[in-house]
């Protein structure tokens, strides 16, 4: 499957400076390494309708974005020891992720940097009861940028974000049924007009 990947990526790279590229990968398996950079306006790395679908353990994902307008909708079904980086250079950019659909995502860590105005990360971590434990964080530079972030499972969640730029809105809840470990949100905040909505919760947030 590994080398199935890298032929699929090989095939994309030439077409990486033009616009409206698309990429769609399905993996399931240990110890996958994937890399993309997009570079132009409109590409795609997954849809809402055909998202890129990942599982396995001790998987590394480093995932470039440079321009305007490009997505990427991806789901982590079952990730342990699982880190993904996902860079945005540009405007408009939006990135959707599921993570733990089916199982544990214990000790993954997500790092996401976005550099630009308008940009829109969703993060939902813990469809599964099992999806316990996971490291986010997130550091944006700009304005008018969205950010929501729902966190389920069992316990032991993590976010460190650094927010700089103005009318930034920042939506966190963060659930735990159990565990010994209470989830941890650090927000630092240089900004103006910015709103920042945190719930933290036993159940029901």
């Amino acid at each position: 499957m590994k080398n199935l990947i890298k032929i699929l990526l090989f095939c994309f790279i030439p077409l990486a400076t033009a616009s409206n590229n698309l990429i769609y990968i399905t993996q399931s398996g240990t110890g996958l390494t994937l890399s993309v950079d997009q570079i132009g306006n409109s590409n795609q790395f997954g849809s809402n309708q055909t998202r890129v679908t990942l599982g396995g353990t001790s998987m590394v994902g480093d995932w470039d974005f440079t321009g305007n307008s490009n997505t990427i909708a991806a789901s982590i079904l079952q990730g342990n020891s699982t880190s993904w980086t996902y860079n945005v250079t540009g405007d408009s950019n939006a990135g959707t992720f599921a993570v733990g659909a089916t199982g544990d995502v214990a000790n993954t860590d997500f790092d996401y940097a976005a550099t630009g105005d308008s940009n829109i990360l969703t993060f939902t971590q813990g469809a599964a009861a099992t999806a316990t434990a996971g490291n986010q964080d997130f550091a944006i530079t700009g304005s008018s940028n969205d950010i929501d972030t729902t966190q389920t499972g069992n316990a032991d969640h993590s976010i460190t974000a650094t927010i700089t730029g103005s009318t930034n809105n920042i939506d966190v809840d963060q659930t735990s049924t159990g565990g010994s470990t209470s989830d941890v949100l650090v927000i630092t905040s240089t900004t103006s007009n910015g709103t920042i909505d945190i719930d933290q919760c036993a159940s029901g947030c």
